[in-house]
């Protein structure tokens, strides 16, 4: 898996999300490093991490960050998930809950698929099996932001389009397959004995309103954002707002 490690200090890992790439948190990882080791992984089957097998879990990719935490001789971190990488970070604080200091979910949140976002699941992989990576990105990405910045920002959302775009079916529908059979993990926020950061956008329809709210008085310590005229890229939506919030936290 490759993965890029940045600056010295405690260690933070920010974990991308589905048909994302570490490269993401570029902005992000200049601000932090000036006082944290940051780590960013590219994911297996994204950026340049190449897919290893078509069968994947949340806990599959839990094990291949904990591997690199192992190969780097991480003994604690503060691990923060976008989207799919909040999938991700409560798997792996599920197995390795003594090796976080603390852990966020942003735009992202704990709870299982429905029936109807499993059958949406399916047949995104049924149209990606059929058509392509490129046309499924197309229609995706411009969903998960808002309006107004979509108007103002069609440059950045074309570039992130482009990088998508490149990623295999294979590598796509096994990230898909793997959201749609992942477990409720709600007792993992609720069990948590760390802080967690709960950062969302008001607006978001992947990971929706009244989940966040849901979610947001299950840990006992729990550092709640949620943003208006926001919907899933707060990283990119709420730069600044994000930026401090992570700091914040991290404090």
């Amino acid at each position: 898996m490759h993965y890029k490690v940045t600056g010295r200090g405690k260690a933070v890992v920010l974990l991308h999300g589905f048909i994302e790439e570490g490269s993401m948190w570029a902005p992000l990882v200049r601000s932090l490093s000036k006082t944290h080791k940051v780590l960013v992984p590219d994911l297996p089957g994204f950026g340049k991490s190449p897919l290893t097998t078509a069968e994947l879990s949340m806990e599959w990719y839990a094990e291949q960050v904990y591997e690199m935490l192992k190969a780097e001789k991480v003994k604690t971190c503060v691990m923060l998930g976008h989207s799919m990488g909040g999938y991700i970070t409560l798997a792996f604080a599920e197995k390795h809950s003594d090796m976080l200091t603390g852990f966020g979910l942003i735009n992202s949140q704990c709870y299982a698929d429905n029936a109807e976002k499993k059958a949406n699941r399916k047949k995104s992989i049924d149209f990606i099996k059929k058509h392509g990576t490129k046309p499924f990105v197309k229609e995706l990405y411009p969903n998960l932001f808002n309006e107004a910045y979509l108007k103002q920002n069609k440059k950045v959302v074309n570039a992130m389009i482009a990088k998508a775009e490149k990623y295999t079916p294979e590598a796509v529908t096994a990230a898909t397959a793997a959201m749609m059979n992942r477990e409720d993990k709600s007792a993992v926020l609720k069990n948590s004995k760390v802080p967690v950061l709960l950062l969302g956008g008001k607006d978001d329809t992947a990971a929706p309103l009244d989940a966040q709210l849901k979610q947001a008085p299950l840990p006992s310590v729990s550092h709640v954002y949620i943003f208006g005229e926001c919907k899933h890229m707060s990283l990119y939506e709420k730069k600044k707002e994000t930026f401090t919030a992570v700091k914040n936290f991290l404090s």
